[in-house]
């Protein structure tokens, strides 16, 4: 049976690209992917409106699907909508699916919070008005932001992000907060998976990539305790 230990399913605002090759990089034997996209197109009120209106649908074939826990992704539509708006998401999804959910947003403050990261340096991928509402929202969970770094990829070449971007952003995150008490990097579409480890040893700071805390928080909720190597921190928590 495909997904005999455990069924995520995965909610995405657009297409699958790094997202389920990672997945399955991190994931324990067993545990399976159940995926659908709401397909937005951009980062803008319209693409997000189109896409948060297709949350019920797309949630209805997971439950559906049986799926175990229920991972609703993409940090700019929720953050948009306000604080307050990723538990009500949240709460319609398991009320629609009888299944447990998160989404992107409340993994990350709920794993940045574990491991004690209160003043965090941001490594995104996203223009800059984007990172801004990220920090507002941040802020007003407690949250202090030491610094935003924004990669500025166009929404359809996220992918043309490299290692090396990433971990020199993360670098200067570091020089110019001056101090911080961890990485938080946005966004499963670019390559944080494949530096989150140099990140830690060389900068010595735990680092949360996103979709890192999607998954922790699925395997927490399912119960797999499992501890996962090579991705950090976090994951090694399991």
């Amino acid at each position: 049976m495909f997904g005999w230990r455990a069924r995520i399913g995965y909610l995405c605002p657009s297409v699958f690209e790094m997202i389920a090759y990672d997945f399955y990089r991190i994931v324990p034997p067993g545990v399976a992917m159940i995926g659908v996209t709401c397909m937005i197109d951009g980062w803008t009120k319209e693409a997000y409106a189109t896409g948060l209106n297709r949350v019920e649908e797309c949630a209805k074939e997971l439950g559906r699907r049986k799926s175990d826990f229920i991972i609703h992704a993409g940090v700019p539509l929720v953050v948009s909508q306000g604080i307050g708006f990723e538990k009500d998401i949240i709460a319609r999804i398991s009320s629609i699916t009888q299944t447990p959910a998160t989404t992107s947003i409340q993994a990350a403050i709920e794993a940045l919070q574990f491991l004690s990261i209160h003043r965090i340096g941001v490594v995104s991928p996203y223009p800059p008005e984007l990172n801004q509402a990220l920090e507002i929202f941040l802020t007003k969970y407690g949250f202090e932001i030491g610094s935003v770094i924004s990669l500025g990829a166009d929404f359809i070449r996220i992918g043309n992000i490299t290692v090396a971007d990433v971990y020199s952003a993360a670098k200067q995150a570091l020089k110019e907060a001056i101090r911080l008490d961890g990485i938080y990097l946005p966004c499963p579409q670019f390559p944080a998976l494949d530096v989150v480890e140099e990140i830690e040893k060389d900068l010595g700071l735990p680092t949360v990539p996103h979709l890192a805390s999607e998954v922790w928080a699925a395997l927490r909720s399912i119960g797999i305790q499992k501890r996962i190597d090579g991705f950090g921190k976090l994951l090694k928590s399991l």
